[in-house]
């Protein structure tokens, strides 16, 4: 293959890239756009628990792990990397949830 035939496909590979592309950024029924939620995180819901969104939660940190709760009652654990962030502070804060996600049993937390 020389350096001529090179340049001849070289412009029917360019258009069939910005086709592609143009494909890639078209929505479809499985679309989802991300929303802006800088604060917010998935955490995995505890077994016999039935969130709903927009209820509040209380973060806590505890033996090493983040717990949301609701009174006395551990609803969903967080991850760890919220419960660095968090133990720089006070090591409690209010969440609430956005999303939930009942196949993967987790739910979408936004931190207040």
């Amino acid at each position: 293959m020389g350096a001529e035939e090179l340049k001849k496909r070289r412009r029917s590979h360019d258009k069939y890239i910005d086709r592609q592309r143009v494909a890639l950024a078209t929505l479809d029924l499985f679309t989802r756009s991300p929303e802006d939620h800088p604060r917010s995180f998935i955490a995995v819901m505890e077994k016999g628990v039935a969130p709903s969104v927009g209820s509040d939660h209380i973060l806590q940190a505890d033996k090493g792990k983040l717990l949301g709760c609701v009174g006395n009652s551990v609803q969903f654990s967080a991850p760890s990397d919220i419960l660095k962030a968090l133990s720089v502070g006070a090591g409690i804060a209010v969440g609430e949830i956005i999303r939930v996600n009942p196949l993967s049993n987790t739910v979408e937390v936004e931190i207040k």
